[in-house]
């Protein structure tokens, strides 16, 4: 019985829960938003099933890649499930791809546009794990594409139930996501440049050296500060969003600064991981500041 709880533990390890709640609010943003530009109340029922397969097809992706991933995880994260013994890599494979499939099948009664979407998305989540993520900053947009298209989802369904058209209104906050979270790939790229190095990992910080990084993550989260006044000025969000988009534009300003404060290479690398951290927190501000300003 122990070892059942133990491994229980270890596949809800493998999922990771808490992403697994942001990426359905972040599919409550497009959604949300779409019923707001159509007049529409904000969440009916097939919002939960849309919420059902972002979390299945994300939980999927995060054990498909702690099995690709488990060589590196041996000698940088030993204590992660499939490393330590805790869950099978042969499990973890085969309920990533029966989650990829409950995915996909939910999906089918959404509309084939739908599906489609999921079966790409499901598509690029594998092939990321599999062989885009050695590529550097292509699996780094790959990433951030895939955060945005959380959002895009939630406005695709939404929109399908409506039979209406996907409103322009939802690019925004799924831009703001892609440029927030490759912004804080390239960011995560200075802070792992040593192992990257090792395992032949071409990131921005490898390629190019982790100044020019800076610079390039310094643009990216540049131009979300830019953004951020946009939504506010549509009409379609409220005071909230102001508040919240405010804590990931300061978030964004501190990591920056502590980033350019940095006088050598390994101070960079330090402050780095402790940007990456900060920038997470900018990212659930974010995605609170579009779900709540839509209330």
């Amino acid at each position: 019985m122990a070892r059942v709880v133990q491994l229980l533990k270890g596949i809800a390890e493998l999922t990771r829960p808490h992403n697994l709640l942001v990426a359905a609010v972040t599919t409550l943003i497009g959604y949300g938003l779409v019923s707001k530009v159509y007049g529409y109340q904000l969440i009916e029922d097939t919002f939960a099933q849309a919420a059902l397969i972002v979390m299945f097809v994300a939980a999927a992706g995060y054990m498909i890649n702690d099995y690709y991933d488990i060589e590196t995880d041996r000698v940088a994260k030993p204590w992660r499930p499939l490393v330590s013994g805790t869950v099978q890599p042969n499990v973890a494979r085969i309920l990533a791809y029966i989650f990829f499939l409950l995915g996909i099948i939910a999906s089918t009664n959404l509309g084939p546009c739908v599906a489609v979407f999921v079966i790409v998305n499901v598509l690029l989540l594998h092939e990321y794990s599999r062989w885009v993520k050695k590529t550097g900053f292509i699996g780094n947009i790959v990433v951030a594409l895939n955060s945005a298209a959380t959002v895009l989802f939630g406005g695709l369904v939404r929109s399908v139930e409506l039979g209406a058209v996907v409103p322009y209104a939802v690019l925004l906050p799924a831009v703001y996501a892609f440029l927030l979270v490759l912004g804080r790939e390239v960011v995560k790229g200075i802070e792992d440049v040593e192992g990257d190095k090792h395992v032949g990992i071409s990131t921005v910080a490898v390629k190019c050296g982790v100044v020019c990084a800076r610079r390039v993550a310094a643009l990216l989260l540049g131009l979300v500060v830019a953004i951020s006044p946009l939504p506010a000025v549509t009409g379609l969000y409220n005071w909230l969003y102001v508040v919240f988009a405010a804590i990931v534009d300061v978030s964004i300003a501190v990591s920056l600064m502590n980033l350019y404060r940095a006088s050598s290479y390994h101070e960079l690398i330090v402050e780095a991981r402790r940007a990456r951290s900060l920038l997470k927190l900018g990212f659930l501000a974010g995605g609170v500041a579009f779900t709540a300003g839509l209330l």
